[in-house]
């Protein structure tokens, strides 16, 4: 996310539709995320968030026509995340990228500190008097006075923040989140045709991250991505973890599935003792014990000892021990 500091005007547009009306309707294949509380879409060169319960828009558009918009994922339902860049026909890391932006659906505000992590409501950056972290309200706080600018490895777990100090013990502090209530849901929306899957009948969307369609039938849930179906069971949790992977949690488990190939690796699990980012789950059982599964390897045991606030960067394993002490466990090696 550390980008070329040029920040580009953009207009945001809060567009209410008619009482009786729904948002603008949208080619499938524009879709970027959908779910029963928001679908965000690309419509021309402008990204359209349509918010079902209120069936309000809100618009993220280009000042000039030379600027292009690109969506970079979309968090609790609530928060948009979204790149702008100067749009000379390159695709990919080759553009020109001016600028990184978190915007809260809800409200409108946005951030934008061309940082290092999102998180909902703001985002952490390494400035020269340490590890800032800057609110959608405007605040800001130094986490880490003596925090090194290349040490990335941020993990969150609530309002717990973990990272790597310079000699490389773990570091934590507490982010001071606003109040906010997720954006409600509308009604059910039916599983139809998308990206390739095919329409179930009597299934409901529970979430489609781009071409990953996720839907539920009762307590069965199932993944399908380009007509390939997994089924996970009675799955109360979903988040994409990459264009085709899984992170999902059962009653007693969490656990991964490759929606490419359909293999599910999952771990036991305690009520809400879990975490998962990239190709890694960690979960503690109801027993204490904290393991860790990731790609590069089979799961294991990281400690028996208590352990809660489970958190996962791109290359380890943290949790606060009994004593308040922040630990951590290098799962992946080069993150």
């Amino acid at each position: 996310m550390l980008r070329a500091a040029l920040l580009t005007l953009l207009v945001l547009l809060i567009l209410p539709a008619a009482a009786d009306a729904a948002c603008r309707t949208v080619p499938t294949a524009a879709v970027y995320y959908d779910s029963p509380a928001v679908r965000v879409a690309y419509d021309g060169k402008d990204v359209v968030a349509c918010l079902r319960a209120t069936r309000t828009e809100r618009v993220v558009a280009p000042e000039d026509d030379y600027l292009g918009v690109e969506i970079t994922g979309v968090d609790g339902d609530r928060w948009l995340t979204y790149s702008t860049y100067v749009d000379d026909g390159s695709k990919g890391q080759s553009r020109p990228y001016t600028s990184d932006v978190m915007l809260d659906l809800q409200t409108g505000v946005t951030v934008s500190e061309n940082g290092d992590e999102w998180f909902p409501g703001g985002e952490l950056a390494s400035r020269y008097k340490g590890l800032v972290a800057y609110y959608a309200d405007g605040r800001s706080e130094v986490l880490d006075p003596g925090h090194h600018p290349l040490l990335d490895e941020y993990a969150r777990h609530g309002r717990r923040i973990y990272w790597q100090s310079d000699n490389g013990r773990p570091k934590t502090a507490l982010i001071d989140l606003p109040g906010v209530t997720p954006l409600p849901a509308g009604r059910p929306v039916r599983a139809t045709a998308m990206a390739g899957c095919p329409a179930r009948r009597g299934a409901r969307l529970v979430a489609r991250f781009r071409r990953l369609v996720v839907t539920r039938k009762g307590r069965d849930t199932r993944v399908c991505l380009k007509g390939r179906t997994t089924r996970l069971g009675d799955v109360t949790g979903v988040e994409a973890v990459s264009g085709y992977e899984l992170a999902y949690v059962r009653p007693g488990y969490a656990g991964h599935v490759n929606a490419v190939t359909g293999v599910r690796h999952e771990l036991p699990r305690a009520q809400g003792q879990h975490a998962a980012r990239l190709r890694t789950v960690a979960a503690r059982d109801r027993y204490g014990v904290l393991r860790a599964w990731s790609d590069v390897g089979p799961a294991r045991i990281l400690t028996t000892a208590p352990a809660r606030s489970v958190a996962v960067s791109p290359g380890y394993v943290y949790w606060l021990a009994a004593d308040g002490t922040p630990r951590a466990a290098k799962i992946r090696r080069n993150g």
